[in-house]
């Protein structure tokens, strides 16, 4: 029951912080300027392709 109770929480912050963003964006950037502005370089983009592999490759294959 804790572990569903985190994945909860994690996801109700998530939400709130992306509201925040959407409702005061001079406290919290937008979720999607932050996005942009992460994506803009090329190194970047390459860094989180082989994150979101290394994820795939060790949690959803085993």
């Amino acid at each position: 029951m804790i572990p569903i109770l985190e994945y909860l929480a994690v996801l109700a912050l998530g939400f709130a912080f992306w509201l925040l963003g959407r409702v005061k964006p001079q406290i919290l950037a937008p979720l999607g300027d932050l996005v942009g502005r992460l994506m803009h370089h090329r190194n970047t983009r390459i860094a989180l392709m082989v994150v979101w592999w290394w994820l795939g490759w060790h949690f959803f294959t085993v």
